[in-house]
């Protein structure tokens, strides 16, 4: 449904992206441990061309239905497209969970961090406790005045580098921190923070949200897909009769 690449494609300019070596069917061994958004895209431009693979960017399933032995995939431009297996690999972050708070739908609210190196010298409130949330106020905090917003009382399953890249940045007071704090309102100048029965006001420019993705329940649900929830886990299992 979006650009070639996924997340990878929505990952700041400036981002170093962590991965691991990895045998890649067809291509054979590649061997990379942290590399360029603009490396890793070439590459998988580079395997996509080889193989002859066809992407359709842009194009969003809307269901899959089965017929007879086969299932039928329905785009929403309209494209119909036939087969006898359908791999899903659509992740959760094609659909960033929203607040729902008022003020979330303005201009100056957004979910994804493109380009930090031209936002400079900006009131900016950064939301979320995981690993985009800390890359991205990092990289905003150099040039601007960054808040960082998180609804627990600390991080967890941080990847090793960016827990001590933030606790850093929170000592030296280059990020300010607010922890137990959720948004109850965003305006155009300012965001506000309640912390227990307390409400902080903070002047703000922009708000940037990662608080992780929307499960494609409903979505799976109208594909026949089975799903069972047991000890927090999600389990998937097609109905094909």
């Amino acid at each position: 449904q979006d650009s070639l690449g996924g997340t990878v494609f929505n990952f700041p300019r400036a981002k170093v992206v962590m991965t691991a070596p990895m045998e890649l069917p067809i291509y054979g061994k590649i061997k990379l441990y942290e590399t360029s958004k603009t490396e890793l895209l070439q590459l998988w431009q580079k395997v996509i061309h080889e193989n002859q693979i066809a992407v359709r960017e842009h194009t969003k399933v809307e269901a899959i239905q089965k017929e007879g032995n086969n299932f039928k995939v329905v785009t929403t431009n309209g494209d119909v497209y036939l087969g006898n297996k359908v791999l899903l690999a659509i992740g959760r972050r094609g659909s960033p969970r929203k607040l729902s708070v008022e003020g979330e739908t303005l201009e100056k609210v957004a979910y994804r961090l493109l380009e930090p190196e031209l936002i400079t010298q900006k009131n900016i409130l950064v939301v979320g406790g995981g690993d985009s949330a800390i890359e991205s106020a990092l990289l905003l905090a150099p040039q601007n005045h960054v808040t960082l917003s998180y609804r627990s009382e600390n991080f967890n399953r941080l990847k090793p580098k960016n827990s001590d890249k933030i606790k850093e940045a929170i000592d030296k007071k280059a990020i300010r921190m607010e922890f137990n704090t959720n948004v109850k309102v965003i305006t155009e100048q300012t965001v506000t923070l309640t912390k227990g029965p307390e409400e902080l006001i903070i002047t703000n420019d922009l708000v940037y949200i990662f608080a992780g993705g929307e499960l494609p329940t409903d979505f799976l649900k109208k594909s026949g897909i089975e799903i069972t929830k047991r000890f927090g886990y999600v389990l998937k299992s097609h109905d094909s009769h």
